[in-house]
């Protein structure tokens, strides 16, 4: 060795030290049993997919904890239905009220059970609940889209086992199939594949079935895709669904110890050389205790009690840890999963509260990306065709609008109230003040429309009018602001 090699310098014979270990990448014996290879989206669809769907609809049935977050997703993604609203203009700038008013009333007409549903049992809003539910608890919704009923289109819901997770084609002229899934060499969607209606079970089994191909167009496939290259909807719940199943069975099996506990039971257990030498015989002693009677035992027979001590203190710490293990899985608050609102102040259910609803909101985009906006695009053009977008009045829509409509629609679906309501409208009005807010930002993040609003007050103004209110009590109805506003005009040397 060279005398002037430093005595720490990195020799390329030298053994290599590792510095900085990782260790979530340990492959010694306290590692072994985590998994070490990545699998793509395909493969997890393919081996977990039927299990996943499985177990969460048993969890949705039988965990009320599971049931609780499925009414949470429906009440919070759709609750009373996603509002359209057409805000399309004349070319004079001007809003066109008459238009609008005639998409917005032929779309709610359409919405009826009689119109858009194949079945003619539920309406749209029942349709978008019965959606959320299969969100919850597959992963992923399909709806077909048929050509059918007064509007020329009608809804199906499809139960997503039908389109099997195992059903894969290697390539076939241009296109392949990944878990029931028709695609070309771009990766998109050209068609899906069901179970046949004639010949699926009960269990859903795949061998010799038949398939039914629809064309990509007329499915609405609804899923969150949280993988690239991710082909189908895994259950909200995946994460928690070991957890909430093991603790479903601590508390059933500490719920039965209970009560075996609270009957108060006791052993008879024989002296030597008495009692019966087996526990079938004749002299086998069982007896029923009532409240204020004393037993006499045979000689030799002695009673002692039994009397299990579990739960003990350490059940509901051990319950509450479980379920906020799983209400972060979820993307729910421990307190609204658990329904426990103990030791919680303002400050902590705000916070919480906050942090939930972003992801309601998030979900509610999901719904009316993938699932509202596509369904009213096929509607407005099948409506606009066929002349069914009127007023009511004689006034038809022509289908030289359809451009300007689609534009000028959008859906807005349900917002919350604040825990504390007056201090939502002090820090709003004062946000005007500061002019950081508009009054028509404040009203849009109610889940209310501007327009609405005003035409509310216009409609009560007329009202108050044709009634013979006074003007003063109509001032006070208005509030300071309108007080203010209706003063004598100034004096020309005013500014």
């Amino acid at each position: 060795m060279s005398g002037n090699m430093p005595f720490n310098s990195h020799a390329a014979w030298a053994t290599p030290r590792l510095v900085g270990q990782i260790e979530a990448g340990r492959v010694d014996r306290f590692g072994s049993s985590w998994v070490g290879t990545p699998t793509t989206p395909d493969e997890q669809i393919r081996i977990y997919g039927r299990i996943l769907i499985a177990r969460s609809r048993d969890m949705a049935i039988n965990d009320p904890y599971m049931r609780g977050f499925v009414r949470k997703c429906r009440a919070n993604i759709i609750g009373h239905g996603v509002k359209l609203r057409c805000l399309a203009k004349k070319a004079n700038g001007k809003e066109d009220g008459r238009l609008n008013g005639a998409v917005v009333a032929s779309w709610v007409d359409w919405c009826k059970a009689k119109n858009c549903d194949v079945t003619g049992r539920e309406g749209f809003v029942r349709l978008c609940l019965t959606v959320t539910s299969s969100l919850a608890v597959d992963g992923e919704a399909f709806v077909h889209i048929v050509q059918d009923g007064p509007y020329g289109i009608q809804l199906q819901h499809i139960d997503a086992v039908r389109c099997p997770h195992d059903y894969d084609v290697d390539e076939n002229k241009g296109t392949y199939i990944r878990a029931g899934i028709e695609y070309d060499r771009s990766d998109r969607v050209i068609a899906y594949y069901f179970l046949s209606d004639d010949s699926h079970g009960s269990y859903y089994g795949l061998e010799g079935q038949s398939y039914i191909r629809v064309p990509a167009e007329n499915i609405c496939h609804v899923y969150r895709q949280e993988q690239a290259g991710q082909k189908r909807g895994f259950p909200w719940a995946t994460s928690a669904l070991y957890r909430l199943k093991n603790l479903k069975e601590f508390e059933d099996n500490a719920a039965l110890n209970a009560r075996v506990g609270a009957a108060k039971m006791g052993l008879v257990t024989w002296d030597d050389d008495a009692g019966p030498e087996r526990p079938d015989d004749d002299r086998a002693i069982h007896f029923t205790s009532e409240a204020g009677t004393f037993l006499e035992l045979p000689t030799g027979a002695n009673l002692e009690k039994w009397d299990p001590a579990f739960p003990d203190q350490a059940f509901g710490p051990f319950i509450k840890s479980g379920l906020r293990a799983a209400a972060a899985g979820m993307g729910v608050g421990y307190n609204s999963l658990a329904n426990d609102l103990e030791g919680v102040n303002f400050s902590s259910i705000r916070a919480g509260m906050l942090d939930e609803r972003e992801l309601w909101k998030e979900e509610q985009h999901l719904v009316i990306e993938q699932l509202i906006e596509p369904i009213f695009d096929r509607f407005i053009r099948l409506a606009l065709l066929s002349g069914k977008v009127t007023d009511g009045t004689g006034y038809v829509v022509p289908p030289t609008k359809l451009e300007s409509i689609l534009r000028a629609s959008s859906f807005h679906p349900r917002r919350w109230d604040w825990v504390d309501p007056k201090s939502d409208v002090v820090a709003n009005q004062k946000a005007m003040d500061a002019l950081i807010k508009s009054p028509q930002q404040v009203i849009r993040e109610r889940g209310q429309n501007p327009e609405d609003v005003l035409d509310d007050w216009a409609s009560w103004a007329k009202a108050c009018e044709a009634r013979g209110i006074p003007k003063e009590l109509m001032q006070v109805a208005f509030g300071e602001q309108v007080k203010t506003a209706v003063t004598d005009e100034p004096d020309n040397d005013d500014e």
